[in-house]
């Protein structure tokens, strides 16, 4: 049994993306709880189960008797892991573009959301990534804004780290990807 747990853990995305695809998401937050529990330094862990979370809050459908829970442990791991992990880059970017899903389930406003995403891009101030997170924050109805979206955009597609590094945070990567690929495609309003 003990094993079979430490086994469960340290395979956990690869669980965790199965949960995600069958849409089992009870199992997915029992998984992620004994993750973080085994291992409450992993910002991964962390940023995934955040993700996991405010996901299933906004887009997924679940039993309305839930959601109180939900949101509850989202604020909880929310506020827990920005205690640990608030100066570095990485969790700071991911945890901006969580908290612009739906800001409120942190108890934070969207300009706090916008001062995560600020700090990172002032840590790693060379990071494509960063600057074309930044450009959200800027008025749309600009077309030269606009101009410096699909710009960032297409430049981090073309580096593969970038994508190494989206493709290996799991659901919260791949819908950051997804972002990055409509920007892309996208056409200025001339």
């Amino acid at each position: 049994m003990f094993m079979e747990c430490i086994e469960k853990i340290i395979n956990w995305k690869e669980q965790l993306s199965k949960f995600e695809e069958t849409n089992n998401g009870k199992s997915a937050i029992s998984l992620m709880q004994e993750t973080i529990n085994i291992n409450g330094s992993s910002i991964e862990a962390y940023l995934s189960f955040n993700y996991l979370l405010m996901n299933l809050l906004v887009e997924e459908e679940y039993d309305s008797n839930d959601h109180d829970y939900y949101a509850g442990l989202l604020k909880k791991y929310f506020i827990e892991s920005y205690d640990k992990f608030s100066y570095d880059p990485k969790y700071l970017f991911y945890i901006a573009h969580i908290a612009r899903m739906s800001e409120w389930y942190f108890n934070i406003e969207i300009s706090d959301a916008q001062s995560m995403m600020e700090k990172a891009s002032e840590l790693e101030p060379d990071s494509i990534l960063y600057k074309w997170a930044k450009c959200c924050d800027l008025d749309m109805r600009d077309s030269s804004n606009v101009e410096k979206m699909i710009l960032y955009a297409k430049h981090a597609l073309l580096d593969t780290n970038v994508k190494e590094e989206l493709k290996s945070n799991g659901a919260l990567g791949q819908y950051l990807l997804d972002l990055l690929r409509y920007w892309s495609k996208k056409k200025l309003d001339r």
